[in-house]
């Protein structure tokens, strides 16, 4: 996230805050901010700004006036983006990082390392990460995992995990659902938000239907009722952790796909819209109101810049999108 001013927006994720709240900003509006943003604070001209928003697009003057008006009245500030006469654009504001809405009283985390060591597909180095507020709980695992040369760690709160900036994509948590302060659920919600891919097992001396539907929709592995049998946990987490390799694996490539899908102007996420569904150049050509040529041309730059080799990829690389924005917007 990147603070300006009072608002909170995450390129990556192509969606903006203001107080807590969600800010509604079309297309073509966060393309002009997410450009500005990335010059971080250097003069932005007019053409550059044509050139990546509109690009393949012949367009006035006042469609940038526009989306510029529309941005300063969103963002609650009028002094955030500045007009430099004859030059173009560029930021006031202070690109620092924010906190995300989703985690308010949560520390900001480290993001998760996108070079880490990938795992034996067993898991047999896959990390336990252990959140519970009962320091016999914590005791008791920790020994039992010392003594199966189960690597892990141990946490006595929500916030307590997120301060111990773990990085690594490819562990699994064991965590409490009866937390003080971000319960087990809020803290799953958090996480969620911030991306991570971790497999979760609730811990719980109790649960309701209720909760354990709302856990298992969110993504939860398993609940174990305390007190639980040690041999039944041990099982578990051999099924566990290869799951949290495979979810490493999967949030790496997701990782991969949207870095590229990131470099399309916003004329090309069009055509790639388009491709997917198995339209004709002269067909996609006729949806944009362009020329058969320049699809063709779009086409080129979609593939090169998602490397991609194939339609089957490109509908692959599609979905993956897709189901990441209908989780929020990545």
């Amino acid at each position: 996230m990147i603070r300006l001013g009072n608002a909170l927006v995450s390129l990556e994720r192509r969606e903006a805050f203001l107080d807590g709240k969600p800010l509604p900003l079309g297309g073509r509006a966060f393309e002009v901010l997410a450009t500005l943003v990335r010059a971080r604070g250097r003069v932005v001209t007019k053409d550059e700004l044509f050139s990546q928003v509109w690009s393949g697009t012949v367009v006035e003057d006042n469609n940038l006036q526009v989306q510029i008006s529309i941005l300063r009245k969103t963002l609650g500030d009028k002094k955030v983006i500045q007009t430099v006469a004859r030059r173009g654009y560029r930021l006031a504001a202070d690109l620092s990082p924010g906190q995300s809405p989703m985690a308010q009283g949560l520390p900001e985390p480290l993001p998760l390392d996108t070079e880490a060591i990938e795992p034996d597909e067993d898991g047999a180095s896959v990390h336990v990460l252990v959140v519970d507020d009962d320091p016999s709980v914590r005791g008791a695992l920790g020994r039992l995992f010392r003594s199966q040369g189960i690597p892990h760690r141990l946490y006595a709160s929500a916030e307590e995990l997120i301060e111990g900036q773990w990085d690594n994509p490819f562990a699994c948590l064991l965590l409490d659902i009866n937390l003080p302060a971000a319960t087990g659920l809020e803290l799953q919600h958090v996480l969620g938000t911030l991306d991570r891919p971790w497999p979760i097992v609730f811990m719980t001396g109790y649960a309701t239907i209720p909760m354990t539907v709302q856990a298992m929709r969110a993504g939860a592995v398993e609940f174990l009722t305390k007190p639980f049998d040690e041999q039944r946990l041990l099982e578990l987490l051999d099924t566990v952790r290869p799951r949290a390799v495979a979810a490493g694996k999967a949030w790496r490539h997701a990782r991969q796909v949207r870095e590229k899908y990131a470099r399309l102007t916003p004329r090309e996420r069009e055509v790639f819209d388009l491709v997917v569904t198995g339209l004709s150049h002269k067909q996609i050509a006729n949806a944009i109101g362009t020329s058969e040529v320049t699809t063709k041309v779009h086409k080129k730059n979609i593939m090169n810049k998602l490397q991609s080799r194939s339609l089957v990829e490109l509908l692959a690389m599609h979905r993956l999108i897709d189901a990441r924005e209908g989780q929020g917007t990545a």
